[in-house]
């Protein structure tokens, strides 16, 4: 009698066949990481387009809700900088931008648009714009002149601001029924020794705001290299365009980056020529009084992504930020092509119409 021996351990066909099912399954696994991954990654991506075109959307729009907001006066036009010598140190007027000097305090005119600007025109019409500052393509910018919406507290509930918290340089707005001046914070003191402040009923100080201007464009980069101007290698190679304000620091206008991925804005104003509040029409080109009936802003802003998406081919999209059925942007070079995109639009209202008809 023979006795045949137990068989231990796994044939050589059995070995290769338990490889094979397990490099199926972890392929199918590593399929399944690198979908969930991308569909994170496209998500994500969605997620800041859309963030940073509502923050874009919010910044001009506070903008535009305050233009004309000068303190509780009743008219623009008597808003008085000379009361207290106040002037601007670097300006953005020019000979097509009057007035040349003290263009921030240019407080007649709270808010008006440029268009048709290139690289190559900006600066010839305002000053403090470099022309390698100034995105190829977006031809507008949107100036606004107002005072911020956080009055100064009164530290003594006395009705005297002397004792306010100014900051040093920075200029601030005072009104009442009579009209409001522009002064420095650390000027305030020696304005109402000399009764130049201006009162409320009653005796007590008018409330006191932060002046601003402020102007709106896009620049080709995020982060300058070798500041002030954009260069083909700033954002490691790859220009990140960028929403950026011009504003006063002190009394000096300077460039503030403010949301990435920002490639165009367009601005269309909402005129109301019958004085209901209503606009009638909107244009991108207001002429002379048409500004004074300025009730709406149409803002729209072409956003993309701050890096590019593996896979994705913009070519042959088109975007029309003003609603006219014509292209405003599309999609000319391959490095720009690999980008997601969206545009976000929103009207926002000029609520400081009646002080400047007032005016």
């Amino acid at each position: 009698m023979f006795m045949h021996a137990r068989q231990r351990g796994l044939s050589l066909v059995e070995v290769m066949i338990g490889i094979t099912i397990a490099l199926i399954l972890t392929l199918g696994l590593m399929v399944l990481i690198m979908g969930t991954s991308r569909s994170y990654q496209s998500q994500d991506d969605f997620a800041r387009l859309q963030e940073n075109g509502m923050t874009a959307l919010s910044y001009i729009g506070d903008s535009i809700r305050h233009a004309g907001f000068y303190g509780i006066g009743n008219a623009a036009t008597t808003v008085d900088a000379a009361a207290s010598g106040v002037s601007t140190v670097v300006d953005c007027g020019s000979a097509g931008n009057p007035p040349l000097a003290n263009w921030a305090f240019d407080t007649i005119v709270p808010m008006v648009g440029f268009t048709g600007l290139t690289p190559a025109t900006v600066n010839a019409t305002l000053p403090c714009v470099l022309a390698t500052n100034f995105q190829t393509g977006q031809l507008q910018v949107l100036a606004v002149r107002l005072a911020t919406g956080e009055r100064l507290a009164d530290p003594n509930a006395d009705g005297n601001l002397t004792d306010a918290a100014f900051v040093a340089g920075r200029v601030y707005v005072q009104g009442n029924a009579s009209g409001a001046i522009l002064f420095r914070g650390s000027d305030y003191g020696t304005l109402r020794a000399g009764g130049v402040h201006r009162t409320l009923f009653g005796g007590a100080d008018a409330p006191i705001f932060e002046y601003q201007a402020h102007m709106y464009y896009v620049r080709p980069c995020s982060r300058t290299a070798t500041p002030p101007g954009c260069l083909a290698t700033d954002d490691d190679g790859r220009p990140v365009p960028t929403l950026v304000r011009q504003e006063l620091a002190g009394v000096n206008m300077v460039e503030r980056p403010l949301v990435q991925g920002v490639e165009r804005v367009n601005f269309l104003y909402g005129l109301d020529a019958d004085g209901n509040g209503v606009p009638d029409r909107f244009t991108a080109t207001p002429v002379g009084v048409e500004w004074t009936t300025v009730v709406v802003v149409r803002v729209s802003v072409l956003v993309r992504d701050t890096r590019a998406s593996i896979g994705h081919n913009d070519t042959g999209k088109r975007y029309d930020l003003d609603g006219d059925g014509v292209s405003d942007f599309n999609c000319t070079a391959n490095v720009d092509c690999a980008f997601r995109r969206r545009v976000f639009t929103q009207n926002f209202q000029v609520r400081n119409v009646a002080q400047r008809r007032g005016g």
